[in-house]
């Protein structure tokens, strides 16, 4: 077993019936000595239901006592140490070959301080390591964004040994893997379409389950850019010049963001025109890229409406959580029960304070009796065209979620519940969608509170606001 591949492992699974836990291994790339090197801890991380926990950990645990009557009580203990000990050297030898060049990057002094002080670091220092990780290993691989299996380990390795305080309750290698391989991700994913790219696909190889594009289909998307700019709206040689930049600064792993925002200042308008002439939003994505991040969004909604809506956003996810949870219609809700059993083992108040908050983004539908699958998908796949958002283990503080999807697509992953409504909301009015019939009175009752207005609510609204104890601050 010690020298099985993922895919054996994941074979084994199925002979000991334990199918459901084959995608899980496969995406943490678990392999047959990774499977014995599992403790109790771990196998929680990998496994959600108990009774596949309980089952995998006697598997393992029969297998080691079988392995150990297998051997030849009058072998002596040297020589098979020795044995061993050659070939832990060869692995780890192979192991290391490309780690022996590798040396960690220059943190920050921030990081620095609090890695010298052997503090736990929070979510936004756990982001901005992965982040100088992120960055190290890419120009390490020459501007490859395709790390291989055995390199994210290494990477991860070489971070636990520096600093074994990271290496949390025995946990701290798949967390912190997972965040480096998330990370890839959201970088590639913006430029996966871009001429560079493919070149690199091409060289560095390509992940399963992707189809290559031809050049003759990238040339296909490029003069369709073309004949955009060209049929909606007579661009000038300026604004063009625009474009371009944008394409080519998005995909720059340190960006000018000053210039940015300028430049977005700048085509402000020519964006409202195609967006009102109903360009397909995919070919405005393309030209203007940095709609797609949280910020740009936040900051083009501002400059339609004169409006923070981050900040707006917060205020109404801590002024109405308490009373939106508390209302009849919720109380025996499943995402509400879930909630009340994982508060039992937190007692920070802020670490508490953000489950209600995002437990009242999950269920803010349903308080005015609306369809939450047009607002939230939870651990499912999304359906709609229309913006919605995706949440993945919303009570998990290490590996919750976030991704704002825009017809069936993500146009962006976020950090936290208040972002992702922030972005929902914004993403309707930035981008021109219409409001879904079922889910108005939802939208209705976040943009007069963020807008400060006072909306024309029907009856029916009026009573579900009086239901679940909704008061509105005196201004």
């Amino acid at each position: 077993m010690e020298t099985w591949s993922v895919d054996q492992v994941c074979g084994w699974l199925v002979e000991k019936n334990l199918g459901e836990l084959v995608h899980r291994f496969q995406e943490e790339e678990v392999s047959g000595a990774a499977l014995l090197a599992l403790n109790d801890r771990m196998v929680q991380q990998l496994v959600k239901k108990i009774g596949h926990q309980a089952v995998l950990m006697d598997l393992i645990k029969k297998y080691k006592q079988k392995s150990q009557e297998l051997k030849s009580p009058g072998e002596t203990a040297p020589v098979m140490q020795a044995e061993r000990n050659v070939r832990h050297i060869l692995a780890r030898n192979k192991a290391l070959q490309w780690t022996k060049s590798y040396v960690l990057p220059e943190f920050p002094y921030d990081v620095k301080c609090m890695l010298a002080e052997h503090k736990c670091p929070d979510h936004s220092m756990r982001i901005r390591i992965i982040e100088f990780l992120q960055v190290d290993m890419t120009k390490y691989l020459e501007g490859s964004l395709y790390p291989t299996t055995q390199q994210y380990n290494d990477v991860v390795n070489a971070l636990l040994q520096a600093h074994p305080f990271l290496d949390e309750d025995g946990c701290g290698f798949f967390l912190w893997k997972r965040a480096l391989k998330d990370r890839f991700k959201y970088v590639r994913r913006p430029i996966e379409d871009d001429e560079q790219v493919m070149r690199n696909k091409c060289k560095f190889g390509h992940r399963r389950g992707q189809t290559r594009k031809s050049l003759a289909d990238i040339r296909f998307d490029e003069i369709k850019i073309v004949q955009i700019k060209e049929e909606a709206v007579c661009l000038d040689s300026e604004v063009d010049e625009h474009i371009n930049w944008f394409q080519q600064e998005y995909v720059k792993t340190e960006k000018d963001w000053r210039e940015i925002d300028k430049r977005m200042s700048q085509t402000l308008e020519i964006r409202r025109k195609l967006i009102g002439g109903r360009t397909p939003l995919k070919d405005i994505l393309k030209m203007f890229p940095f709609l797609q991040c949280p910020y740009q969004l936040f900051r083009e909604f501002q400059l339609l409406t004169r409006t923070d809506i981050y900040k707006k956003t917060r205020h109404i996810l801590e002024s109405y959580s308490e009373n939106i949870l508390a209302s009849l219609s919720l109380v025996d809700n499943p995402i509400n029960i879930a909630l009340q059993e994982k508060m039992k083992h937190h007692t920070d108040e802020d670490t508490l304070k953000y489950m209600k908050m995002t437990a009242t983004c999950l269920l803010l539908p349903e308080a005015f009796g609306e369809d939450s699958s047009l607002f939230v998908v939870v651990n499912d796949k999304v359906q709609v065209s229309t913006p919605v958002l995706e949440v993945k283990n919303p009570f998990n503080m290490d590996v919750c979620e976030f991704s704002l999807y825009l017809e069936k697509e993500r146009l962006t992953k976020v950090d936290d519940c208040v972002t992702a409504l922030a972005a929902l909301i914004a993403s309707f009015h930035v981008f021109g969608i219409e409001c879904p019939r079922r889910l108005s009175q939802t939208l209705n009752f976040l943009e007069t509170l963020i807008f400060d207005a006072h909306s024309p609510y029907s009856p029916s609204m009026k009573e579900k606001e009086k239901e679940v104890g909704f008061q509105h601050p005196v201004t």
